[in-house]
């Protein structure tokens, strides 16, 4: 139901809308645990959600160009399917990318909001995602997760401390000081909503707090998406990061760093 639509009498559609929303912002203000971030320098991760056959194809060996590597969340469901913006990525880009020392991360097998689930079918549905990636990658442990839509809640929340080594948001902003590992914020590296001049401010604020940015984009390709990033935006990323001595590291290695267990 669209914001604002009228609803039916007893107001359970209103209920759902204000518990949805009040879960969220409390998930995005309130912390179940924090770390002290210890990174002896500034950090930049790069991650890809869903993750189109264009971040396999193109996003990737720009980062490996640089002697970096990033974050790819797979929703196992849709891999290798025909979505409306974009093609999934494969099962056999999973293997491809973590041999080739990629992080694959978690993003749920059915690519629903998480919101809105009961705990037993989140965790059986955050299993199964588990249980496909592990397939195609054996051995594979200690996951990140992305948030599907970037909606969370405080159960769902909770959860994900227990089920997730961490969890990435969409909340933007730079990660500094104390980190909320089950709602890290990250930035979008996008072309139709991220500026030069932005893009600037954050790599210049990354140095100065000796933060954490994590950027999130889709596709990656020459008119992208409004979803995703163009090999200009993300080699000025790049370019920008290595320039201030920013350090690129997937998100599995940057929180090693920041002293997450």
């Amino acid at each position: 139901m669209p914001m604002g639509q009228a609803v039916n009498a007893n107001g359970d559609a209103v209920i759902d809308r204000f518990g949805a929303r009040l879960g969220h912002a409390l998930a995005v203000r309130l912390p179940l645990r924090t770390v002290a971030m210890r990174n002896p320098r500034p950090l930049l991760s790069f991650t890809f959600d869903d993750f189109p056959a264009s971040a396999h194809a193109t996003g990737a060996g720009l980062i490996e160009a640089r002697g970096a590597r990033g974050t790819f969340f797979a929703c196992t469901s849709q891999l290798g399917t025909a979505q409306e913006h974009w093609t999934v990525a494969g099962p056999d880009a999973v293997g491809d990318l973590h041999r080739r020392g990629h992080e694959i991360g978690l993003h749920t097998h059915s690519h629903r909001p998480v919101f809105n689930m009961a705990p037993a079918e989140f965790e059986a549905d955050l299993a199964a995602n588990k249980v496909a990636l592990r397939q195609l990658v054996p051995g594979l442990r200690r996951e990140t997760f992305a948030y599907p839509f970037g909606f969370a809640s405080m159960g769902r929340k909770r959860q994900l401390g227990r089920l997730a080594r961490a969890s990435r948001s969409v909340q933007p902003g730079v990660n500094a000081g104390r980190l909320d590992p089950d709602f890290i914020k990250a930035v979008e590296l996008i072309d139709c909503g991220l500026s030069q001049a932005r893009l600037d401010n954050l790599l210049d604020e990354t140095v100065a707090r000796r933060g954490w940015l994590v950027f999130l984009t889709h596709d990656v390709a020459p008119q992208p998406t409004k979803f995703g990033a163009s090999p200009g935006l993300m080699n000025a990323a790049l370019d920008g990061a290595l320039r201030r001595g920013i350090e690129i590291l997937p998100m599995r290695d940057a929180l090693d760093q920041i002293g997450l267990d």
